[in-house]
């Protein structure tokens, strides 16, 4: 079975030369850049092989921004700006940013972007009190957050920090925005092939809270280990998923006045439940049908029939969903009717199966609206 959620490699080292194992064996979905592991050198390198070895996996690019702290407290100041710069020139499918002290600074990176005609993904560090305690704030105005457990449990009390991230998970999954979880989630493998009975359950309990993609640092970036941290990390959620599945059941689906598309992605959750369709196919341009589905944490994997590889990227850190790609414009019928063989060819079905297929009616020029279209077809 495909997991759902999504691993995330830090690059360094220690994945230079095992990079192209890792990609072709599918041990990430994205790998992340960070200049404390490499210079720019080094690192733009590393962009353009993994830009190389991923044309099909679609494996997005996450730069971590450089930001500079104050002399006498680990405290941020601002964020440089010349690796926004950098990052929109090497083409990076997102960027993770520290929350500096307001939304103002969000704004103006995706301004940044704005100019330059870049669509690159913003992700927000949730990593100091006051991140925190902005967080409805950060997630109306980001793409994506990453909870930095280091830096936050140096701002708020340690006893306080799992309440905390179960809270943010929450209400990122609420909001319907991608959490990515990390620090320290397998470091015992760091120096070890094997890791800590108390690493596996801090995996298993943020798999199921409900995290979309969990990020390793020093495990791949610098350790001996950086192969057997990723497929450690893999089976562990692969076996949750199976085992646990979604049991935890939403309580989106008690929001009164929900919009259409809303409604009708919660209406494919319980289907698929009752009719014991195997998998989900939504056609979108953009990718915000596929995570209006994702939110409401289906028991069936997502497949996301979008127009190109940067839009396939932009969904490589959501929960349940894979992604293939449909350049040529299609009629209703003609997409109703691929994709049982979508499914199929992806293994997300067998011959006999049953999945459910979303779209919108609106193909006129190109592009699909808002899920308003469910219909189940049978895998021939």
């Amino acid at each position: 079975m495909k997991r759902k959620v999504k691993v995330i490699a830090t690059l360094g080292q220690s994945t230079d030369e095992k990079l192209e194992n890792i990609l072709k064996n599918k041990l990430a979905d994205a790998v992340l850049i960070d200049n404390y592991y490499g210079s720019r050198e080094e690192n733009s390198a590393r962009i353009k092989k993994v830009k190389e070895l991923s044309k099909e996996n679609n494996i997005a690019i996450i730069y971590d921004l450089d930001h500079i702290y104050a002399e006498n407290k680990y405290k941020l100041i601002k964020i440089d700006l010349d690796n926004v710069y950098y990052a929109i020139n090497e083409d990076v499918d997102f960027v993770a940013t520290p929350f500096i002290s307001d939304i103002d600074e969000i704004i103006n990176i995706r301004n940044i972007f704005k100019q330059r005609n870049s669509n690159i993904g913003l992700i927000v560090k949730i990593d100091s009190k006051n991140a925190y305690e902005n967080i409805d704030d950060i997630l109306e105005n980001c793409d994506a957050i990453m909870i930095n457990r280091d830096e936050l449990g140096m701002d708020l009390p340690l006893q306080d920090l799992p309440i905390i991230q179960k809270e943010i998970i929450r209400k990122a999954n609420f909001a319907g925005k991608e959490v990515i979880l990390t620090t320290q989630m397998l470091q015992s493998m760091v120096y070890n092939p094997r890791p800590t009975r108390a690493e596996v359950s801090d995996v298993a309990n943020a798999t199921i809270d409900g995290v979309d993609a969990i990020l390793l640092i020093e495990e791949t970036a610098t350790g001996y280990y950086p192969e057997k941290s990723l497929e450690t990390l893999n089976r562990i959620v692969c076996h949750i998923d199976k085992s646990y599945g979604n049991e935890k059941e939403s309580e989106l689906y008690k929001i009164a006045d929900m919009e259409l598309s809303h409604a009708m992605c919660l209406t494919s959750k319980y289907l698929i439940e009752q009719t014991n369709t195997r998998n989900i196919v939504t056609y979108t341009k953009s990718g915000k049908t596929a995570r209006f589905i994702a939110k409401y944490r289906p028991k069936a994997t997502i497949l996301a029939i979008v127009p190109d590889n940067k839009s396939a990227k932009k969904l490589s850190l959501t929960w349940g969903v894979y992604t293939d790609i449909e350049d040529k414009k299609l009629t209703m019928e003609e997409m109703i009717e691929k994709a049982p063989v979508f499914s199929k060819n992806n293994n997300l079905s067998s011959e006999g199966d049953y999945v459910l297929v979303t779209l919108g009616g609106d193909s006129k020029q190109g592009n699909f609206s808002p899920t308003d279209f469910l219909t189940i077809k049978e895998v021939k």
